[in-house]
């Protein structure tokens, strides 16, 4: 029990601490776009450098605007893996619901064109009838997951002209230097 309770006071006292360190990722794509990220590089960036960054006291050589443009930077690079990632992941789910849909046509047609015996154009009807009804379904969530799709598209092109725009910023506030 002393020592649980002694567990439970050290997560309790670093948890009040202030975080002073941490990782600074500075990833390169192939069209020569950097990006700052806390997080790993994703897959179609590489690894240009690691920094390890303390925050505890602010850097000598960099104004405040510059931290905060180094801050806001950071922030949108964050925000474009996140877009990213989410928009590649919509894209696969928007392909498997395609995907499926064509797969429950084909099975409900084989199924309604093979009914025999009697009252088979009544049960094929039915069948015909359900696959329409399910193929409603498929195409309403097809719908969504585009407009998910194109709303990501947009934010994705949001978050890279802010990062244009202040680039463009940050490179007539040198040149005036």
């Amino acid at each position: 029990m002393r020592g649980f309770l002694l567990l439970v006071g050290m997560v309790v006292f670093s948890a009040a601490l202030p975080v002073h360190a941490g990782k600074v990722y500075v990833c390169k794509s192939a069209a020569g776009e950097t990006l700052f990220s806390q997080t790993p590089c994703p897959s179609e960036y590489s690894v240009k450098e690691e920094r390890q960054v303390d925050t505890s006291k602010p850097s000598r050589g960099a104004s405040e605007a510059e931290l905060q443009g180094m801050a806001d930077e950071l922030s949108r690079s964050n925000d474009r893996i996140r877009v990213q990632r989410d928009l590649k992941n919509a894209k696969k789910k928007l392909t498997d619901l395609q995907n499926e849909r064509e797969r429950m046509i084909k099975e409900k047609s084989e199924l309604a064109k093979s009914l025999a015996g009697p009252n088979a154009r009544n049960r094929a009807q039915a069948i015909v009838d359900e696959m329409k009804t399910g193929a409603d379904r498929y195409n309403e969530q097809i719908r969504q997951q585009r407009e998910n799709i194109s709303g990501l598209e947009k934010r994705l092109s949001e978050i890279n002209q802010a990062s244009d725009s202040a680039k463009q910023e940050r490179d007539r506030s040198q040149m005036a230097i």
